[in-house]
């Protein structure tokens, strides 16, 4: 099979069992590097990761080969098992079944960046973007 040149960008949400807030400071601290060697394993590149107590938001760039189901359920599996067997940092961390993704364009990245890396600030503010907040199953 030749080679394939593509420029594909997704900004995926997902969140925490029950919206719990199980992402704490400590966790963010070891989870979000954990997702940027993971994807890169999977032939991804995370661009940036945020997110806040119950609620994660990623910015990918997925190959066009792989799926983008699962590449996130990889994400999410891997993990919950490096949380909580590998470090042992929790024993109860978990992700909600399905997420929400956008695809965008390469221009955007920039801007879907900051929003995605300053989440904490938009919830404090209620300046959230409510297309970019949308997780599969929750209603309109």
């Amino acid at each position: 099979m030749s080679k394939v040149y593509s420029r594909l960008f997704y900004h995926a949400i997902w969140s925490t069992q029950r919206r719990e807030p199980l992402i704490t400071p400590a966790i963010e601290k070891v989870l979000y590097p954990f997702f940027h060697n993971k994807a890169k394993r999977f032939g991804c590149i995370l661009h940036g990761v945020g997110g806040i107590e119950d609620h994660l938001h990623i910015v990918i760039t997925i190959p066009p080969a792989e799926s983008i189901s699962d590449i996130i359920g990889k994400l999410k599996g891997s993990s919950s098992y490096f949380l909580n067997k590998e470090l042992q940092v929790t024993e109860n961390f978990g992700w909600q079944d399905g997420f929400g993704v956008l695809s965008f364009a390469e221009r955007d990245l920039p801007s879907v960046l900051r929003y995605v890396q300053r989440q904490k600030e938009h919830h404090a503010a209620g300046t959230v973007n409510a297309d970019m907040e949308k997780i599969e199953g929750e209603d309109d």
